[in-house]
């Protein structure tokens, strides 16, 4: 029983005192997606706050259980989770021996130590990592500021005594000239208490041990955490496991981050000023803020003369929360106002962006971004937004974009003076970002615009402190901004981008869209109605019908459109034709019937296919056309039953040509990489796979994974643009070196990865990678130097799986890097 005991605290002593009441995670499944059998994973569940939750109702959350959850979207596992009760150390231990001896299938949190590497295997790629930090009271007003320059003295409340995080504390402090006074404590309530009673100044704690109250101010010691497994578990589960973590983490690579601030950083809506920042508060009198007009929704004069936007509003909640006063000084020129800002006579610029090279230019120090609004490409209705190459962009002056645009630029003052260079044809688009597009699309004049989302990185306003500025005024601007609620930042955002000029009765197509539609389609519906009378009449009045029909169809010809009748009983079609265009020529489609041809057959069998189908509602199909050419059409089709029986076949005909166009565009984009233009990461993964699983007895594939020696180098020495060019002429080389039927790829960063299919023999393989070396010399990173690529290189054959086959070239990459690089390494399958 001593032994027991014994071998218990052991484990507890090499784990646990590495990473206290941290990271005890789920096992989360591999992405097999093509798995036929659902695989049942028991999975070892300690309760811990942040960490692996448990409520009163059953439901389980924290950072473990929603990272299994995003993993699961992949494997499809089914989870039973193990929970032991009593004390967390004690039910920790026991869980530790129940993985083990394969009770359990899973445990998370563990950091690697060769120990405890030959207890359990581990998963190759960690799902987070922990950090050693130094907490002060969240509300505490004493200004701490470690300064690695200063010889500083600090009393820390420390848990327990000694210990791994002790030691990581004792090299910070040496490294930064401070001399830590211990307040050793029993635990985390203790360690509260000396800090809130004055007798400490700070607490020693993990970044993954979330206690309320409490903020961080320095963080050290990063440790990554990981996924193990019973030791020689053979079923395959810790390949699962690499695959769907790296499949997870390609997906989203702010994922784990992006968890860490939801359980352990959770944010604060209540605000704390130090004792400097008071005092800043106190002693300054009104505070002059340079208002750059005409920035609508940002700021701007309303119809009485008044300044308001979504800068003001924020600007008298900061007034409200902390007692700071404001004098608004309105400026129509941007230069005269940064003038004003060099000549000491503003303390504040409101509404600027958010950029570095901007504020160095114009002498201020940024504030943390208080908007941050998606760009939407705004593009009159009547052009094609397709291609914007060759056309005129309408641009701010004051946009932080530096690079290369698809044609040639207008610049403009403000994002109104845009929209309307765009509105009177001056420019053929330009960018807003969403808040700005709202506003401005609610004017009836700018309501005939397309917009389109993009995928560039956000706009970010704030405010600018003069420099040389107050940090204290700063900080207070800084967390003002985090502490302000959703639900306030949003009612300010909506006050200012939902207002409306006054309505006129020309407006009212505009006003009311699904009202002014429903009469449309009331009107539509009524003429539909009356043609089938006056069809249902014809037998009787011949020479009546026809007169009214041939009314009727030159109301047609008016809308434009393709109007079509069917009589199921007569078998003849009659279709109305619209007007004839400008230059005279015909219609592209010509469906009358009743005057065969052979062109006309052609297209009769696929059309009456849709209308004998009797499947009301909207069909797409692609037919021939008088043209002689192939064109995609939309049919509207609604029968009309007298009693049971079909009686007439109804509806309307639409060319989509360019919408089908556009999304088969907008797919073969989301398939590639968009600086050059090969596979992105995860269409690489999604067709190798699919390659692999595909491999016939006998055959052989290779997977090479090449790296561009020294990047870096490349792009500090000579710049990203320079960068970005090597990238595109590495691709187009792999691209025009390797068949059609090969996968070529751009995971990220300066890496390439290419999959051969149904490769001859290993020496064609080895004889294409050298070629393959020695073309990349053609490309000069300058006259003289030229570019050198190290490849690593696996075979694969029937039943290869691709995190197997990934991991052997990614390990033979890194072998052709130590033979020196500029060369090429093939697997031999024991790597």
């Amino acid at each position: 029983m001593m032994r027991i005991k014994s071998f218990y605290l052991f484990k507890f002593l090499l784990c646990l005192l590495l990473a206290v009441c941290f990271v005890f995670s789920l096992g989360i499944p591999a992405a097999h997606a093509m798995a036929k059998d659902t695989r049942t994973v028991r999975v070892a569940f300690p309760i811990q706050t942040g960490l692996t939750q448990l409520d009163e109702h059953g439901n389980y959350s924290g950072y473990t259980y929603e990272y299994l959850e995003e993993i699961a979207q992949y494997t499809g596992w089914n989870y039973e989770f193990i929970e032991v009760p009593g004390d967390p150390n004690e039910s920790l231990l026991t869980l530790m021996d129940m993985l083990e001896k394969g009770e359990v299938d899973l445990m998370g949190g563990m950091l690697y130590s060769e120990e405890l590497g030959q207890q359990y295997d581990y998963a190759s790629y960690s799902y987070g990592s922990v950090e050693t930090t130094l907490q002060v009271l969240y509300e505490s007003p004493q200004d701490i500021t470690i300064n690695s320059q200063v010889s500083q003295t600090f009393r820390i409340a420390v848990a327990g005594k000694g210990g791994q995080r002790q030691q990581e504390l004792e090299e910070y402090c040496k490294m930064n000239l401070i001399t830590p006074v211990y307040i050793y404590c029993d635990g985390v309530e203790e360690q509260l208490a000396a800090l809130k009673s004055g007798a400490a100044d700070m607490m020693l704690n993990v970044s993954m041990n979330y206690v309320d109250g409490v903020r961080t101010v320095a963080r050290f010691a990063p440790k990554p955490f990981y996924l193990v497994t019973t030791k020689g578990n053979d079923s395959g589960l810790v390949e699962e496991l690499n695959s769907a973590i790296l499949s997870v983490e390609q997906a989203n690579p702010s994922f784990s981050s992006e968890l860490y601030e939801k359980y352990f950083f959770p944010p604060s809506d209540t605000l704390y000023l130090s004792d400097s920042e008071a005092a800043y508060v106190s002693e300054t009198g009104k505070l002059r803020v340079g208002v750059l007009t005409g920035q609508s929704p940002y700021q701007y004069e309303d119809e009485n003369g008044k300044l308001t936007g979504i800068s003001i509003g924020l600007l008298d909640y900061i007034s409200q929360q902390t007692g700071l006063e404001f004098e608004l000084i309105p400026f129509v020129s941007r230069d005269e106002m940064y003038a004003s800002t060099q000549k000491g006579g503003l303390d504040i610029v409101a509404g600027i962006p958010y950029d570095y090279d901007f504020a160095r230019e114009h002498g201020v120090s940024l504030a943390q971004p208080y908007v941050s609004s998606q760009y939407l490409l705004m593009i009159d209705k009547d052009v094609s937004e397709n291609s914007i190459e060759g056309k005129r962009l309408a641009s701010l002056s004051t946009e932080n974009y530096k690079g290369e645009s698809a044609g040639s630029v207008v610049v403009c003052d403000s994002a109104l003076a845009c929209i309307q260079a765009v509105a009177r044809g001056e420019a053929d688009y330009t960018y807003v970002d969403a808040y700005t597009a709202q506003y401005y699309t609610n004017l009836p004049q700018y309501r005939n615009f397309k917009l389109i989302p993009q995928a560039y990185e956000p706009r970010k306003i704030c405010f600018g402190v003069v420099k040389p500025g107050s940090w204290d005024l700063l900080s207070i601007l800084n967390k003002v901004n985090s502490t302000i609620s959703e639900t306030d930042m949003q009612s300010i955002i909506n006050q200012n981008i939902t207002q409306k000029p006054p309505a006129s009765l020309g407006d009212f197509l505009f006003e009311y869209p699904v009202e002014s539609v429903a009469v449309i389609v009331c009107i539509s519906i009524a003429i539909i109605a009356i043609l089938l009378i006056f069809l249902r009449q014809r037998a009787k009045m011949n020479k009546k019908n026809a007169l009214e029909l041939k009314k009727h169809f030159q109301v047609y010809a008016l809308m434009n459109e393709y109007f079509f009748e069917y009589n199921f009983k007569t078998g003849i079609m009659i279709v109305s034709t619209p007007s004839k265009s400008e230059d005279g020529q015909p219609s592209l489609l010509d469906f009358d019937f009743r005057r065969p041809s052979e062109e006309k057959e052609k297209l009769r069998k696929p059309f009456m296919d849709v209308i004998l189908s009797q499947e009301d509602g909207i069909h797409e199909v692609q037919l021939a056309c008088i043209d002689g050419k192939t064109h995609w059409l939309r049919i509207a089709l609604e029968t009309v039953y007298d009693n049971s029986s079909p009686a007439y076949a109804i509806g309307k005909i639409n060319i989509i040509d360019e919408e089908k166009l556009e999304k088969d565009t907008l797919l073969k984009k989301s398939q590639h990489d968009s600086l050059t233009h090969i596979y992105n990461a995860e269409t690489s993964f999604e067709l190798i796979s699919e390659a692999l699983s595909g491999i016939a007895p006998g055959e052989m594939g290779a997977l090479l994974i090449a790296d561009i020696d020294h990047f870096k180098l490349i792009n500090d020495t000579y710049g990203h643009l320079r960068g970005d060019e090597v990238l595109r002429q590495v691709a187009s080389l792999l691209k025009s070196s390797f068949r059609k039927e090969d996968i070529v790829g751009r995971p990220g960063g300066d890496e390439f990865i290419v999959y051969m299919r149904n490769i001859r023999d290993v020496r064609t393989l080895t004889d294409k990678c050298a070629s393959l070396c020695e073309q990349v010399h053609g490309i000069l990173i300058y006259p003289g130097k030229h570019l050198t690529v190290s490849i690593g290189v696996a075979i694969a054959t029937e039943g290869t799986t691709y995190s197997k086959l990934y991991q052997l070239a990614d390990h033979a990459l890194y072998k052709a890097k130590e033979l020196g690089r500029d060369t090429f390494h093939l697997a031999d399958g024991s790597e």
